[in-house]
Order: structure tokens, then C-alpha cells, then sequence
């Protein structure tokens, strides 16, 4: 559980530095400033979902088991 909260505080990180930088980018009216935009904002929707697909996979590789739990957690409370 830990690396995926890991995985989504960088995650926020840089989705919120990539809004920055398009905002920053958006008054600039420069040819380097106009390719840094599209970069910021082909950024902000292909990073997200790569940490998705990231998560899907890995607990996909492990079988979830952390999220869920056991059988043999359930029998002993009785």
C-alpha cells in the first residue's frame, strides 16, 4: 500500500508542476514557449495514465494481496 501512495503523491507532484508550467508557458509567446506547452500538456494526460496502467500492473503481478484480506484473518475473530 505503501508504493502506491508513494506512486500518487509524485504523481500529484508533477501533474501540479506540469499546470504550473502551462500556465507560466500559456504568457509567453515564444516558439520554445509554444513547444514547452504542448509538452506540459501532452504531459498532464500521459502521466496519469501511465501511473494508472503502473498500478493496475503491479497489483495485478502480486494478486492484490494487500488490499484484501485473508481467509485466515476472518476465521480468527470468531
Amino acid at each position: 500500500m505503501k508504493k502506491k501512495r508513494i506512486a500518487a503523491t509524485i504523481g500529484l507532484v508533477l501533474i501540479g508542476l506540469f499546470y504550473l508550467a502551462t500556465l507560466i508557458l500559456a504568457f509567453i509567446d515564444t516558439p520554445l514557449a509554444k513547444n514547452c506547452l504542448m509538452a506540459a500538456l501532452f504531459a498532464t494526460i500521459v502521466v496519469p495514465a501511465v501511473l494508472y496502467g503502473y498500478m493496475i500492473f503491479t497489483g495485478a503481478s502480486r494478486g492484490d494481496s494487500e488490499d484484501q484480506p485473508s481467509a485466515q484473518d476472518d476465521e480468527g475473530d470468531s
